[in-house]
């Protein structure tokens, strides 16, 4: 059997980046989509002898989209990208296929792919084409809701209802994602643009992105998602300084972005306690005990668990509930994950506050 070989038309929209090598390694194919735009250059004709019969361009799409039985929105995704990629021209007033246009079907599909993927991920206007005023759809929001869709995943969705019944949900990454699919302009998104790129999938409502997904979404978001990472340092730099309200605001913008930072709940509990809300600091470090305890992002054998239940023992101990630290710092002491020098002196103390009382 004579083999098939691939071509790569050069002209100035085909760069070999990052992107391109992301997805060739992967072996990633968005071939829903190609199939799609091989069929619209292939009834091209068509397609122009309804554009010149269309006195709007309106009626154009509508046309269209009933002659391809596809969304009007998708049709106006797919013809833009034709035009940019140079696929396909406008002349006068007749729609013609392009040299390149005419070569589709051999050309690489791992560039075809990673132009579709730059295309309507990320360089256009979902705004325009949904014709919604929406935050999440802006160009502006496109990094935090990559980032926020790279964290989620099935076991995710499977636990929420495991934390939703506590307030603080309210402030945390898993109420940002319930807002983010909340919105019916980020749903038409997913189904009109990730689903059919073969991004992920729609699950009670929620869309779940697959392996290559993540990958693409972490390729564009990385340096911001690093910027949060690194802001945890940052709040414990503030909160030795004694600036605990710089680190109580930082600490709180990470809780509500990344899916599950112990430390950022340690610095929130910690500045309750510093500033004298000893029963806020006692429910933020019991809410990040029990994501630990009721989902599977946490690990209770890790020192960041030891050191909230550290911290919650300390709150309890101010608060005067002398039994419930010491069974905290009791347990403590029987870790073999972790050991905090002044465990028995704590142990010892909170003994004596028993007695005394």
């Amino acid at each position: 059997m004579k083999q098939q070989h691939r071509v790569q038309i050069l002209d100035k929209h085909n760069v070999k980046d990052d992107l391109y090598n992301l997805i060739k390694r992967n072996k990633y194919n968005a071939k829903d989509v190609i199939n799609d735009i091989s069929t619209f250059i292939e009834e091209i004709d068509t397609i122009s002898s309804i554009y010149q019969k269309s006195a709007k361009r309106e009626l154009f799409f509508d046309l269209t989209s009933k002659y391809l039985g596809k969304s009007k929105t998708y049709i106006k995704l797919i013809l833009d990208f034709l035009k940019k990629y140079g696929f396909i021209v406008f002349n006068d007033n007749v729609i013609e296929t392009t040299y390149k246009g005419n070569l589709i079907q051999i050309m690489d599909p791992y560039m075809l792919s990673a132009d579709l993927i730059r295309f309507l991920l990320f360089d256009v206007d979902w705004q325009r084409y949904f014709e919604r005023e929406d935050i999440y759809l802006s160009k502006d929001s496109r990094k935090y809701v990559f980032i926020m869709l790279y964290q989620f995943n099935l076991d995710i969705l499977n636990e929420l209802d495991k934390i939703k019944k506590n307030p603080l949900y309210k402030m945390s990454y898993f109420s940002s994602i319930d807002n983010i699919f909340s919105s019916s302009s980020l749903g038409s998104v997913c189904d009109e643009i990730l689903i059919r790129l073969g991004l992920g999938t729609k699950e009670k409502g929620y869309f779940i992105p697959n392996d290559i997904c993540r990958e693409i979404f972490k390729y564009y978001s990385f340096e911001l998602y690093e910027q949060y990472i690194g802001l945890i340092e940052e709040c414990w730099d503030y909160f030795d300084r004694g600036d605990f309200e710089q680190a109580f605001d930082i600490a709180k913008s990470i809780a509500k972005v990344l899916v599950f930072v112990p430390e950022a709940y340690n610095v929130l509990g910690c500045v309750y306690i510093k500033i004298g809300e000893i029963e806020k600091a006692r429910d933020m470090l019991s809410y990040a005990i029990e994501i630990y305890e009721n989902t599977s992002l946490g690990d209770i054998e890790s020192d960041s668990y030891i050191l909230l239940y550290y911290n919650l023992g300390l709150a309890y101990l101010y608060m005067n509930e002398n039994f419930k630290a010491l069974k905290i710092f009791n347990d403590i002491k029987r870790s073999k994950y972790y050991d905090l020098g002044n465990i028995d002196e704590l142990i010892t103390d909170t003994k004596k506050l028993l007695i005394i009382k």
